[in-house]
């Protein structure tokens, strides 16, 4: 997985509520999120009182989705299901 297109079709395809990629994120999101500036990419949590903390960067978008995409895996708990959880089958 290269893209953030790639990844959010993976996250659909998994039924798996997309909070975490630029097109699917609101400023007014709580928790971690990735965004694109300008071809540089910066993994970022947002608290309760809506205080940013930038946590990891990336130099380019196959870094930080390949990041984001493990990140997936390993912590389940942050993997909110639409209908059912994914599957590492359907990579």
């Amino acid at each position: 997985m290269n893209t953030i297109v790639e990844l959010e079709n993976w996250l659909l395809k998994n039924n798996i509520k997309n909070t975490f990629t630029p097109n699917h994120r609101y400023l007014t999101d709580i928790g971690e999120g990735l965004e694109n500036l300008n071809g540089f990419y910066v993994w970022y949590s947002i608290d309760e009182k809506g205080n940013r903390s930038d946590i990891q960067f990336f130099k380019s978008e196959r870094e930080a989705v390949q990041f984001l995409f493990e990140y997936l895996l390993k912590d389940e708990k942050q993997i909110l299901p639409i209908h059912t959880n994914p599957t590492k089958s359907n990579l």
